[in-house]
């Protein structure tokens, strides 16, 4: 009987993760996903590595497991070990130049990057 009720527990929280991630990409409707990362932590600001993450903050530096990197542009705060983020891409214009806006959802949390 206690392994119906752990079951029931996990099935309840699968589903309720899902629809978190289901927000977060309902509004992402448009954008297209470029990349699949590891995130394997961030650049302090007194330019130490960190191998955690722990969201963004404005000009904070993601450095992923295959050596590339971007930059917040935005602000949130989440803690994870070696997550997987999903990078997007928006091409738009403005003032009459096509800009591309990025952006990447770790588990479900939406970050502007570029």
């Amino acid at each position: 009987m206690k392994y119906f009720f752990k079951g029931i527990l996990l099935l309840f929280i699968s589903i309720s993760t899902n629809a978190d991630c289901i927000s977060a990409l309902e509004n992402s409707i448009g954008w297209t996903i470029i990349d699949s990362k590891i995130i394997d932590g961030y650049i302090k600001e007194n330019g130490k590595k960190e191998d955690s993450f722990e969201g963004c903050n404005y000009n904070r530096v993601i450095y992923f497991r295959d050596g590339t990197t971007v930059t917040c542009n935005s602000y949130g705060y989440q803690y994870a070990y070696a997550p997987t983020a999903i990078i997007l891409g928006k091409s738009i214009l403005y003032k009459g130049k096509k800009i591309t806006l990025f952006k990447m959802i770790v588990e479900d949390e939406e970050y502007n990057i570029q």
